[in-house]
């Protein structure tokens, strides 16, 4: 996908290989508890009413798809769109940041660690919206605080209000909103990210295992599922219907917007 379009801003087969198990990794990781709690927040989703069922799932700039199992329990077919070069992906993301999919065929987007590197987040929120079907659903985790990583490139933070005006202005509802980590989990994980080149290779994965093993312990006395200095925020939100749309053009009319 062309950067300059904003979708996904990667050679698909290099960032396929370099993810790894993000469904289950392993403690030594780095980031091991981020990924485990937003398995756990996306499983909520999956496990509950405010997720409706469908037909089709289409997991937009899909990687190795890391969540297929989990979001096949929904819905039957889980399509993967990606960059050229993704042999997991059965769709083609073109360069000018389009899936080629038609309108209106989808029972619901996930877009998982995606919109930070992408160049619009207009352009691709609005991709997501052309291929749901009308109050069609959109799962999609971002981050809030986190460190510098290109892939290749990175653009993007927000914070949870935000994030939310972003996405509503594409043109959705949000229906939920999670958090993974808070502000004491999210400074274990910066000095940790920011210590960890220095030290002596022999030296990094009990380290890492240290901090991820201290973070999981204050997470799991955590009783929200939202704080609003997290690392990772998890949208759930619908696709508006036109009567929606036009009620949110009157109001910025009033607005003067």
């Amino acid at each position: 996908m062309n950067q300059h379009e904003g979708a996904v801003p990667m050679i698909a087969e290099q960032r396929t290989k370099e993810r790894g198990n993000r469904s289950a990794p392993k403690r030594s990781s780095r980031i091991h508890c981020a990924l485990v709690i937003l398995f756990d927040r996306l499983s909520y989703l999956v496990e509950s009413d405010l997720l409706p069922a469908g037909e089709r799932l289409l997991d937009l700039g899909c990687g190795n798809k890391p969540y297929e199992s989990l979001f096949r329990k929904k819905f039957a077919m889980y399509v993967g769109a990606d960059l050229a070069g993704n042999k997991e992906a059965e769709l083609l993301i073109d360069s000018d940041g389009r899936v080629t999919a038609q309108d209106n065929t989808f029972d619901c987007v996930l877009s998982s660690e995606v919109l930070e590197h992408v160049t619009s987040p207009q352009l691709y929120l609005s991709e997501a919206r052309r291929v749901l079907k009308p109050g069609g659903s959109l799962v999609l985790s971002t981050h809030g605080i986190w460190p510098y990583h290109p892939d290749p490139t990175d653009f993007w933070r927000w914070t949870v209000e935000g994030l939310q005006t972003e996405i509503r202005r594409a043109g959705f509802e949000i229906s939920s909103v999670q958090g993974v980590m808070g502000l004491e989990t999210a400074s274990l994980q910066l000095w940790q990210d920011s210590t960890f080149d220095r030290l002596p290779t022999f030296i990094r994965r009990p380290y890492a295992w240290f901090f991820q093993t201290c973070i999981h312990l204050i997470e799991s006395r955590r009783k929200e599922r939202l704080c609003d200095d997290a690392m990772i925020f998890v949208i759930l939100a619908r696709k508006t219907t036109a009567e929606v749309d036009n009620q949110i053009s009157e109001g910025k009319m009033k607005l003067g917007v």
